[in-house]
């Protein structure tokens, strides 16, 4: 009986190992096709910006805007092309222009983040936030021809997103593993006697 009882810990185990994290948003912006994900870990928020679907042509994702609902500072901490490819992180919002100054929002620039969407249109964003305190939040996010937002705008979206910290809640194809394991586990000792 210790047998079966160490061998559903160790199921149990196992399946929590490989049980990842819930995000804690997703949002689409359905009319230019992009999907934005959030997730919250202590003071760092990651910002997922996935254009690999973007309908407006092709161009260059040119600057993004978080809101940080009671936030003093956020630094971005890494970045798709590195951080030295995006401004460092400014209080405001942003509009076609680019990042204005204007708001409760950070934002950041693309200044050599070269990655073409739709084609590769895949970025991540880590900011270090201090004093994040709410879970509401706003994106902002620009769109260009060239880079440098020196061409034709193709578009410019603001989507609410939630902060929320992610659960710890393994996914449900992982409780079916566990659950499984655990009512096989008896058969071993019955098989072997």
């Amino acid at each position: 009986m210790k047998k079966v009882l160490f061998c559903a810990a160790i199921l149990a185990m196992a399946a929590f190992a490989f049980a990842g994290s819930a995000k804690a948003d997703t949002v689409t912006d359905t009319n230019l096709n992009v999907v934005y994900t959030a997730t919250v870990s202590g003071s760092q928020v990651t910002l997922t910006v996935d254009a690999t679907g973007f309908s407006a042509g092709s161009g260059f994702l040119t600057a993004v805007a978080m809101q940080f609902t009671g936030a003093s500072d956020a630094t971005l901490i890494s970045a798709t092309g590195g951080i030295n490819a995006w401004s460092q992180v400014q209080p405001g919002g942003l509009n076609s222009g680019g990042c204005n100054g204007q708001g409760n929002f950070f934002c950041t620039q693309n200044i050599s983040a070269n990655l073409v969407v739709p084609a590769s249109g895949i970025y991540t964003f880590v900011f270090d936030v201090t004093g994040l305190s709410g879970t509401d939040s706003d994106i902002k996010a620009a769109y260009n021809v060239l880079a440098d937002n020196s061409g034709k705008n193709l578009g410019l979206t603001s989507q609410g997103i939630d902060l929320g910290p992610p659960t710890s809640t393994p996914e449900p194809a992982s409780m079916l593993l566990l659950g499984l394991g655990l009512v096989g586990a008896p058969f071993l000792r019955r098989r072997k006697a």
